[in-house]
């Protein structure tokens, strides 16, 4: 048996052999073939759940998997791998399936969503009608992702009145300008035109809320992309859990989802809460409180004091995107600013621990991001979340009458609607004369950059940055949008 006090992301903690990889890890070295895994629960990548399915399909999965809460990821990984699951001291719920079918789901999914809302421990399914679907990217799939959908693909179409989907591993339109392997590209095509088949939006991005329509406050939502699910909780006041990439195609099938975790007011409420004591100028340092709050909060919703004045959006975003990578943030609450907080809906009656956030703290949350050296950049990417309008000016700005040094391709990546309109700006053309690109549908960490000849990653965000070394065998450097530019400009 195999014990972790640790979180596991999926995504980069665990080899395609069963390794743990993960440094940090008290299991760090050891195979999970056929053990019997103990762990609190899933962290970072809610596509994790693809990748058990394919330990699983490889012979590399454990035989067993007790998780000590409630874990989608892990738990849809568990199901569609076939393998023993069981949430620690929690009992199962008999679920009826005929329920569902009652409801117009189709049999093979009612019994799928049955026996995950047995072990969930609820018996009550609602409404999905937003979903938005994570497990986009072939390499981020591979090709047992690919097989699962080209099976729900052929047998069903989204009940789900809007379905959005994440970003892909390429710019859809122009692959062969950066030198996408043409074997991938046709595998990524093909993720694609079975997602639009089944009635996805061709949004294809990590920011549905920027370019998408979104539902009132308080409304249920099944989303499965980590970041919009911390920005939808905490910022939008949108309800949903942090849904695996297969349990939101199941949902979007359904047209229905289960009802437990964050849906649920009880579990909204925040455990821990941090004090920052320390001024936070600009979004590297609310990606740096991100990062913390992720490692500190352990799991726990976490309540936020000392934050001054109102985030900006890119901030809101890149905070909730570094703690989703580095810890499981779903939720977070910050005192007057947040909507559950500033109109008191939450009590701090069941905090269990604060804890200060120190700029030292910080400090050492971006040195230790830093792996990379300045002198053998070769590729700057920005834009993980995907980049607002805001980024790409602040950007295009930065460029103007510099040019990009020979050797390092600089990439902005968003989302297609947001490039159009960069375009119409002339944003486009600004960053484009200076030896950038504006890229579409992608970004650094699902696209196979470390088959493109890149080696060391310049960026500015604390997601990217948790996943390049270990995803995508880079090394990072890791500083402001500002800090980054200088680095790279011609002098």
């Amino acid at each position: 048996m195999l014990k972790s006090k640790t979180q596991i992301s999926w995504l980069d903690d665990v080899d395609e052999k069963g390794n743990i990889i993960n440094p940090n890890s008290d299991i760090y070295g050891k195979n999970i073939t056929g053990e019997v895994l103990e762990y609190p629960s899933a962290s970072g990548s809610t596509v994790g759940s693809d990748r058990i399915v394919n330990l699983a399909r490889r012979g590399h999965a454990p035989k067993k998997i007790i998780i000590e809460k409630v874990d989608p990821i892990t738990i849809w990984g568990a199901l569609l791998g076939r393998i023993e699951i069981e949430i620690k001291g929690k009992e199962k719920k008999a679920v009826d399936a005929s329920r569902l079918e009652k409801l117009g789901v189709e049999n093979e999914i009612a019994e799928m969503l049955a026996h995950a809302g047995e072990v969930l421990g609820t018996d009550e399914f609602i409404k999905a009608d937003y979903v938005q679907i994570a497990g986009v990217s072939y390499k981020t799939i591979t090709e047992t992702g690919l097989e699962l959908r080209r099976y729900f693909g052929e047998k069903y179409r989204f009940r789900a009145k809007h379905v959005t989907i994440n970003p892909a591993g390429m710019d859809m339109l122009d692959w062969k300008s950066y030198n996408v392997p043409e074997s991938f590209a046709r595998k990524q095509e093909e993720i694609i035109e079975i997602y639009m088949r089944m009635g996805a939006k061709p949004t294809i991005t990590c920011t549905p809320y920027l370019v998408s329509e979104m539902p009132e406050p308080f409304t249920d939502v099944f989303m499965s992309e980590s970041s919009v699910v911390a920005y939808l909780n905490s910022v939008m006041g949108i309800r949903t859990n942090r849904e695996s990439g297969l349990s939101t195609l199941l949902y979007a099938i359904a047209g229905y989802g289960p009802r437990y975790g964050l849906h649920l007011k009880e579990n909204r409420e925040p455990r821990v809460e941090l004090d920052v004591d320390t001024e936070l100028k600009g979004m590297l340092d609310f990606t740096l409180l991100g990062y913390a709050m992720g490692e500190l909060s352990k799991g726990r919703v976490p309540y936020i004091r000392g934050i001054k004045g109102m985030p900006t959006l890119e901030e809101f975003k890149t905070m909730g995107a570094a703690g989703a990578a580095s810890g499981s943030i779903d939720l977070y609450h910050i005192e007057g600013v947040t909507p559950e907080a500033k109109a008191k809906m939450i009590s701090l009656d069941n905090i269990e621990e604060k804890i200060t956030v120190t700029r030292e703290m910080l400090n050492e949350i971006k040195e230790k991001l830093n792996t990379g050296k300045e002198e053998e950049i070769n590729l700057v990417t920005f834009g993980c979340p995907h980049a607002s309008l805001e980024e790409i000016k602040e950007i295009a700005g930065l460029l103007a009458g510099k040019k990009v040094r020979q050797g390092v391709e600089l990439w902005v990546c968003t989302s297609r609607a947001m490039k159009e309109k960069a375009s119409e700006l002339g944003l486009v053309k600004k960053i484009e004369s200076a030896g950038g690109h504006v890229v579409a549908d992608t970004c650094m960490v699902v696209s196979p950059i470390e088959e493109m000849g890149y080696a060391t990653t310049a960026t500015n965000s604390g997601k990217a940055a948790k996943y390049l070394p270990r995803f995508c065998k880079q090394n990072v450097v890791f500083d402001t949008t500002e800090g980054i530019i200088g680095k790279i400009v011609e002098k």
